[in-house]
């Protein structure tokens, strides 16, 4: 008997310990590889969602929303002006790599990414690494940009000056691509940094087992709430089935990537929760304008009313979904709501198709420079929060094409070779989408169609569009910008500059002892508030 006793006593003092290290690590399913660990130059949401674990930025998001709070920046103050602004550094933060952090750092970090001749940004763009963000947000390089200087006018005093007032500077800031990286470490790795990143953040990079998983322990050292799990694991399954099976089995406790079919099952299960992302997230159609058939606007309004919309959303996301009439959100304030999208018509896309010369309809494109090939539409590996099943709409859509007589072959690739070939405006037709990173429209707009027949954007040149956004930017009065941005959906509506499909209030689910995690619009959450019971 007393034998049976020890037994059972030391079956449970194991069995404790268990749940003990167990509740000190928090799993999450991901759909896919990381591109790199360097904020600064990528794009894609499963690269940044580790970054916002490893780096601060001088300002962040609070909580649930986009409004703007301090961060590495204790306090800011700004000019009657509105060109410059002054911040306060947080005293006694240090790296991971124990270098601290001071004003110095932080003027090194806006050198890398907006100065071509600083060695840390000419070495990453003879890698193929461009500051993409920075040249989006800020105007470009050198002297086309917006920034005119970045000074350290104390030892933890930062001044930038801008050429003129940016309404979105600061939410501008609070995007993950602007976190501050040790300069230190940025010098040691070169362009490897990516792969052994140094911030001030919640948590450490530890290990990263390529195709496999990424392990983050707590900064012990954190100047912020401390983390309430020890240990982060970032689990790369790129199937959405196999991920909720992983999830259902207690091998991962947290997911993003639900098939729309799983939505309710999730919802039925008492094991699990689900959490829903506020809308802010838009899928579309992107064509390239080297194409000599896409640059007749006839073509790109047939491609408009040949596409099912309301049944693609009905049908293929899960009850999250809403029909996109335009690149803004609903919930975003320069979002116009006058706006009449095209009519789903079969008949209507036939006619225009006729009316373009394509009696035969169209199934071989015309390159610029006279190559002609079969038209391909490319879309993504990997599930994304505005396309959460991309396959299936891809084939929808395709399907939807071919009845008014527009053939394509489906093709993709791996994620990093995807975004490779969009950036370098390789792909004659392609679905992408976007999930907006500070909560303001020229996020969505500027971002994209500033710098009219930009590569990345399949060289899509409207010049009226371009001046629309860059004049909304540099308003401070909210109302003035919101009738920009209104005017501006419209003018690439008009065009049929690109075809919007559809909104997402992304699902995540998670295990019901998980607590404490906080979807935010811009899909870059923070683990250090979850914690495992």
């Amino acid at each position: 008997m007393r034998l049976a006793m020890l037994t059972l006593l030391v079956a449970l003092t194991v069995l404790g310990g268990a749940l003990t290290a167990s509740a000190q690590t928090f799993v999450f399913g991901a759909q896919g590889e990381p591109v790199q660990l360097d904020p600064a130059v990528i794009t894609d949401g499963i690269s940044s969602r580790l970054t916002r674990q490893i780096f601060d930025g001088l300002v962040r998001y609070r909580g649930a929303t986009t409004e703007v709070e301090p961060a590495l920046a204790e306090k800011w103050e700004v000019s009657r002006d509105g060109r410059v602004w002054t911040f306060q550094l947080r005293r006694a933060v240090k790296f991971h790599d124990g270098t601290p952090l001071d004003a110095a750092a932080v003027v090194w970090n806006f050198e890398r990414w907006w100065k071509t001749t600083h060695p840390q940004h000419d070495n990453q763009i003879k890698a193929g690494q461009t500051f993409e963000y920075w040249e989006a947000q800020f105007g470009g390089f050198d002297d086309k940009s917006i920034v005119s200087a970045v000074e350290a006018v104390g030892s933890h005093t930062v001044r930038i000056t801008l050429k003129e007032p940016q309404a979105p500077f600061l939410a501008n800031l609070a995007m993950f691509v602007f976190d501050i990286a040790s300069p230190k470490a940025v010098e040691r790795w070169g362009t490897e940094f990516g792969k052994h990143p140094a911030g001030t953040g919640a948590y450490k990079l530890v290990e990263w087992k390529p195709n496999q998983e990424v392990v983050l322990e707590a900064n012990a050292d954190y100047w912020g709430p401390k983390p309430k799990v020890k240990r982060v694991v970032v689990r790369n399954i790129k199937d959405n089935s196999q991920r909720l099976g992983a999830l259902k089995a207690g091998e991962i406790h947290g997911m993003e990537g639900l098939n729309p079919d799983d939505v309710a099952v999730v919802k039925g299960d008492s094991n699990l929760q689900l959490l829903l992302r506020p809308t802010n997230t838009t899928g579309y159609i992107a064509f390239n304008y080297k194409v000599k058939e896409f640059q007749d606007k006839r073509v790109r309004q047939a491609f408009a009313h040949a596409i099912n919309k309301r049944g693609i959303v009905e049908a293929l996301y899960g009850g999250t979904g809403l029909v996109a009439t335009q690149f803004q959100p609903p919930a975003l304030w320069g979002y116009n709501r006058e706006l009449k999208d095209f009519e789903q018509s079969a008949s209507q896309a036939q006619a225009l198709l006729r009316e373009a010369g394509l009696r035969q309809g169209l199934s071989d494109i015309t390159w610029e420079d006279g190559k002609k090939e079969p038209l391909v539409f490319w879309y993504m590996s990997r599930s994304r929060p505005y396309f959460p099943n991309p396959k299936e709409i891809a084939e929808a859509m395709a399907a939807d094409l071919a009845k008014v007589g527009i053939k394509t072959q489906l093709q993709t690739t791996e994620w990093a070779v995807y975004l490779d070939k969009r950036k370098n405006g390789q792909m004659p037709l392609y679905m992408l989408g976007w999930t907006g990173d500070n909560g303001d429209p020229d996020n969505f707009l500027c971002y994209f169609f500033c710098q009219p027949g930009a590569a990345r954007e399949g060289f899509y040149a409207n010049k009226p569009l371009a001046d629309v956004l860059l004049r909304a930017q540099k308003l401070t009065n909210q109302g003035e910008r919101a009738k920009l941005y209104r005017q501006a959906e419209q003018l690439l509506h008009d065009d049929v500059g690109r075809l919007f499909i559809a909104n997402n209030q992304p699902p995540l689910a998670f295990a019901r002892r998980v607590k404490g995690y906080v979807p935010h619009p811009t899909g870059s959450e923070y683990f250090n508030t979850v914690e495992m019971q």
